[in-house]
């Protein structure tokens, strides 16, 4: 089973590393506690731990009702700079990571700005008066409390982890470039890039906002690229760690062992493989296979009963089933569950969006054999023909952390709750199927746009579905996660 990662361990880590690499210096304050609940998705009780520990460390100092100060100072050498080895040890990765950003963020920001207007972006105002002030600032990070407003407009309770996560990892050789050049300000042609963007936010023209992004972000990592290049010249005895690569857990606080188990279980019986009516594996068989004890596998089938997927009888197993609909809207009452259809929501947006960038780079590389292999899989009766191209993407995809984000994404999107509509499951002829299908026709022909479109249909498809009928059921939050393409489909 994959380690659960706490909410508590991903902030505590996450505001270590930037303190110890350089981030915080001395002397500068971290964000608000407000700020790190907002911009972490966490609650003020898991901050106020993370700060705490970080006092008893003796990396910051804390005081009622003021903003945590970082006192941790690095003790260098002329041969000794944590952040140069820090970022020379995954230049690698951290070039990719911004190329990623490069190719994903502008989409995403477009879609975003669509969706809203400046009245709704609490830090719209504040933005351009930054942009008008031109004062020469020392630093390169891109003001970002905007962009933040931005993506919470769209409903997701995924996007804006998403780009905490990649500011925090990406900043460190941008604190570096000005490090090593204590001159350096903000060059002239990155504002005006940046006074684009607040002028176009007022507007709907989705395609110049997404263009005006991405002049923003392409010319940083190219210059991102090139720095690292020149400084792995300058210092050849600093090696690169060979399993540095950016990480990122969207189930982080979800993520316990038995709901990976409810969630695997629950994918087998929506797409067939323990048919509604049949038995479950025996607990023990359970812990078995899942290398787990009895009172976690317990937990597991608890959960299953009360989403509606299998009914336990005492002293005879648990039968699967498949959930009617008084229990699936009884069950969004409780917010546990509530969160979970919100997050497997905010998963297939991200995806509609994300799988664009993802096939401009792997469509080169999906020649013949890559065609016959995904062939021969969709001959087999119980193939899921999104399933398996999206395999082959993820295979395929040269950049590591796309790759992250789409495989994050990807455990999120279990099957089994799709299928469970149709009452012949995965053999059921669906909408989804013809999408698929035509996808990969489209590749067949080298139809790039055409196979990139139906991909994010796909993912339309299925969200448009769900989201209608938790709607319907009374999720009135779901409303607020928007359909990246007009594609409003019902049961």
């Amino acid at each position: 089973m994959q380690r659960k990662k706490t909410l508590y361990d991903f902030l505590y880590t996450s505001l270590k590393e930037q303190i110890l690499t350089g981030c915080y210096q001395y002397g500068s304050p971290l964000p608000s506690a407000s700020r790190l609940c907002e911009i972490y998705h966490v609650g003020i009780r898991t901050v106020k731990d993370v700060l705490a520990a970080l006092r008893e460390e003796g990396l910051i100092r804390t005081e009622e009702r003021k903003t945590a100060v970082v006192l941790y100072r690095p003790r260098r050498t002329s041969d000794e700079n944590s952040i140069l080895s820090y970022v020379l040890e995954r230049r690698t990765s951290l070039a990719e990571t911004f190329q990623t950003i490069a190719l994903l963020m502008p989409p995403l920001f477009s879609f975003a700005a669509v969706s809203c207007t400046p009245e709704q972006l609490e830090h719209y105002e504040p933005f351009r008066k930054y942009i008008q002030k031109g004062s020469g600032d020392k630093t390169r990070r891109i003001p970002s409390n905007l962009f933040h407003d931005l993506l919470r407009e769209t409903g997701s309770l995924l996007l804006n982890d998403l780009y905490a996560s990649l500011e925090v990892y990406a900043q460190v050789p941008l604190v570096l470039m000005c490090e090593e050049d204590p001159s350096y300000v903000i060059p002239e042609e990155e504002k005006r890039r940046l006074a684009a963007v607040a002028e176009l936010l007022p507007g709907k023209q989705q395609e110049e906002i997404r263009k005006a992004f991405f002049d923003l972000y392409a010319p940083v990592s190219e210059n991102i690229r090139d720095c690292l290049q020149q400084m792995s010249v300058r210092f050849p005895n600093i090696r690169e760690l060979p399993d540095a690569a950016f990480s990122w857990t969207p189930e982080r606080g979800r993520d316990h062992y038995y709901t990976q188990i409810s969630r695997d279980l629950i994918d087998k019986i929506g797409t067939g493989v323990y048919e509604a009516g049949t038995f479950l594996p025996s607990e023990a068989n359970l812990c078995r296979q899942y290398h787990v004890s009895a009172a976690t596998v317990r937990k597991a089938l608890s959960t299953l009963n009360v989403l509606g997927f299998a009914v336990t009888q005492n002293g005879r197993g648990t039968i699967a089933i498949l959930p009617d609909d008084q229990t699936t809207f009884r069950c969004m009452k409780d917010e546990t569950y509530k969160r979970d259809t919100l997050l497997y929501l905010s998963a297939l947006q991200l995806m509609a969006i994300a799988i664009r960038p993802a096939v401009q780079l792997v469509f080169p590389l999906m020649d013949a054999s890559v065609q016959e292999r995904l062939q021969n899989e969709f001959s087999r009766p119980d193939n899921i023909p999104l399933a398996s191209i999206f395999d082959c993407i993820s295979e395929l995809l040269p950049l590591q952390p796309l790759r992250a984000i789409l495989d994050g994404c990807n455990k999120l999107l279990l099957w089994g709750y799709y299928f469970a509509f149709y009452s012949h499951g995965i053999r059921s002829h669906t909408r989804l199927k013809e999408l698929s299908l035509h996808a990969f026709r489209c590749m067949q022909k080298g139809d790039s746009a055409g196979f990139s479109d139906c991909l994010s249909q796909c993912y339309c498809h299925i969200l448009s579905i769900v989201r209608s009928y938790m709607i319907r059921g009374g999720l009135s939050e779901a409303k607020k996660i928007i359909i990246p393409y007009d594609t409003e489909e019902s049961v």
